[in-house]
């Protein structure tokens, strides 16, 4: 995925939880702010099938979630939720919200499961406004966790990078910090402490961002840290239009 300065500039921040039930009956459910349109459309060469969810509500969406369900070729089916986070991107560019009446296409892979057909509703709606339609709770609690984490992370990133940059004996402050970071992220990832499970999403943005710092072979440099100076007050303006987004309220649910 493509990233840039301080959040990851992607679309969406695509989760998976996995296949987590199989043959689950379908109910009634009450409405929710978007919908998946038309028919889903199966790439058998790519192994990835493709759905169009459309913003029915009246406000902008930043995160969602829909069930995907797929039968197999030999009788047996699979479901699994799949969904995204606009709101990195939302922070990082200004835009990126799913607006009203607004379509956004999204491909699921399927790994190398053979697939006769798929569907999918949608079961989250989270919005700008940081209201939520709630129709998995897991899935919601998910959303809110991770992004959590990635402030939690961000904020780890930027003490470092504050005390690196502190110390005149640091021959590279931007070497020491993405180091630290990512080792941090593969701790996290190995051997996560509770309630930091997510952080490490936002140190390895950090640490990619970090690590882009300009830096002469004769050792530290004003230009390196300019640079990284410039990525501290960044660090901190995104952490504090990202927190806000963290606490979310739940609106429809079953």
């Amino acid at each position: 995925m493509p990233r840039k300065v301080i959040i990851s500039l992607v679309v969406s921040v695509v989760f998976a939880l996995g296949a987590w039930a199989q043959n689950s009956p379908l109910r009634a459910s009450p409405p929710i702010g978007a919908v998946v349109q038309g028919p889903p459309h199966y790439d058998a060469a790519k192994q990835i099938v493709t759905f169009n969810l459309l913003n029915t509500s009246h406000k902008d969406i930043s995160a969602y979630s829909m069930m995907v369900r797929v039968t197999h070729p030999d009788g047996t089916a699979s479901t699994w939720e799949y969904g995204g986070d606009f709101l990195p991107f939302m922070v990082a560019t200004g835009k990126g919200a799913l607006t009203p009446g607004a379509i956004f296409t999204t491909e699921v892979p399927l790994g190398q499961q053979e697939v006769q057909t798929a569907s999918a509703t949608v079961d989250v709606v989270v919005y700008a406004d940081d209201t939520a339609d709630v129709l998995n709770e897991q899935v919601f609690q998910s959303i809110a966790s991770a992004r959590k984490g990635r402030v939690l992370g961000l904020q780890k990133a930027n003490e470092l990078l504050q005390n690196a940059l502190a110390d005149p004996n640091d021959p590279h402050p931007s070497i020491t910090v993405t180091a630290k970071l990512k080792a941090l992220a593969k701790q996290y990832e190995t051997n996560p402490p509770k309630g930091h499970e997510d952080e490490g999403v936002g140190l390895l943005d950090a640490a990619t961002n970090i690590s882009n710092a300009p830096k002469s072979p004769t050792g530290r440099s004003e230009k390196e840290d300019a640079y990284l100076q410039a990525l501290v007050k960044r660090l901190q303006d995104h952490i504090s239009l990202m927190l806000p987004h963290t606490q979310l309220t739940k609106g429809v649910q079953p």
